[in-house]
């Protein structure tokens, strides 16, 4: 069976040189940078208080992400679910790349709903 490849944006301590970077840096794929659309901000709520929180918004900002295409990923999402908890949900975005090519990754956005 053939293996999805998948991509992961990723910003804040998950970035390259981020303090929880270890999470992903194994995974083996290619890092690229890129931007996607929104308001990236401290989160000072629930149980992700204290760390970057990011709500994506078409009409937003520009917010640098890295991001991680490998066919392994999906062995990797639940690990990365689990560490992200109960403050993030992982949705599918839309990431622009510096030469304008757009492509379609997963990101932990803030879950408002959170408790």
């Amino acid at each position: 069976m053939r293996a999805v490849t998948e991509r992961l944006a990723v910003y804040g301590t998950l970035m390259p040189g981020g303090e929880n970077h270890w999470l992903v840096r194994n995974i083996a794929g290619e890092w690229a940078q890129g931007h996607v659309l929104g308001w990236s901000y401290p989160i000072g709520f629930g149980p992700a208080d204290g760390y970057p929180g990011i709500t994506l918004d078409p009409a937003g900002s520009r917010v640098e992400v890295a991001i991680l295409t490998s066919d392994r990923l999906d062995k990797h999402f639940r690990e990365i679910d689990d560490f992200e908890g109960p403050g993030y949900r992982r949705v599918k975005c839309d990431v622009e790349l510096p030469d304008t090519t757009r492509l379609t990754a997963w990101i932990y956005e803030t879950d408002p709903e959170a408790d």
